[in-house]
Formats: structure tokens, sequence, C-alpha cells
């Protein structure tokens, strides 16, 4: 660990966390500081743990996944798709200048 303290500025939204951190750092004989610190540590490294385990199970999946055990599905799904789903990003044109408010039309005029 670095002798070079990193500083973070760390802003409460909530006064009650705020003041029950200096209540508590008080009872413990630490500044509010290095009990903000030490807890924040902690959480880290349990969020730290719970995503290594997340990211080691996806890799696990990625391992086992098999092309040709889903190229032919993965095609068929995408096809029919293509096909028969609704399109999320279906265009129209506009009629008048009065369908297009916001003038965009004559971007496009030459």
């Amino acid at each position: 660990m670095s002798s070079t303290a990193l500083k973070f500025t760390l802003r409460f939204r909530n006064r009650q966390t705020h003041e029950i951190l200096g209540l508590l750092a008080e009872r413990q004989g630490v500044s509010k500081n290095q009990l903000a610190e030490e807890m924040i540590e902690r959480e880290v490294q349990a969020a730290a743990l719970l995503l290594s385990e997340d990211l080691t199970g996806t890799l696990e999946l990625l391992r086992g996944y098999r092309r040709e055990a889903h190229l032919e599905q993965a095609i068929a799904d995408f096809a029919h798709a293509e096909a028969y789903e609704e399109d999320p990003i279906k265009t129209s044109m506009v009629r008048s200048s009065a369908d297009d408010a916001f003038g965009i039309s004559q971007a496009f005029i030459a």
C-alpha cells in the first residue's frame, strides 16, 4: 500500500448516516474518515468477490458454448425476427411541412 494518502470527497445525502458515522467513530476512538474508509473497504471487497464469481460463471458458460450446436437455431431465429417481428425503429416519410414541426426535412433538400 502506498504511503501517500489519496483524497476523495464524500458527500452524504442522508444527514442521519453522517451523524451515525460520527457517533460510531467516536465510540471506536477513530476518525470518521478512518471508519468510513474501513467500512467502504469491506463493502468494496465483498462486491469485488461477487463480481469475480459472476464473471467466473460467465466464463464457464462461454467455455461450454459450442457454435455448431447453436448456429442453425440462431440463424433461424434471426431470419424469423427479420421477417415477422415488429421493427423497433420503423421509419416513415414526412408528408407535409405541418408534419415536420422541427424542419428536419429542410436539411435534406439539395
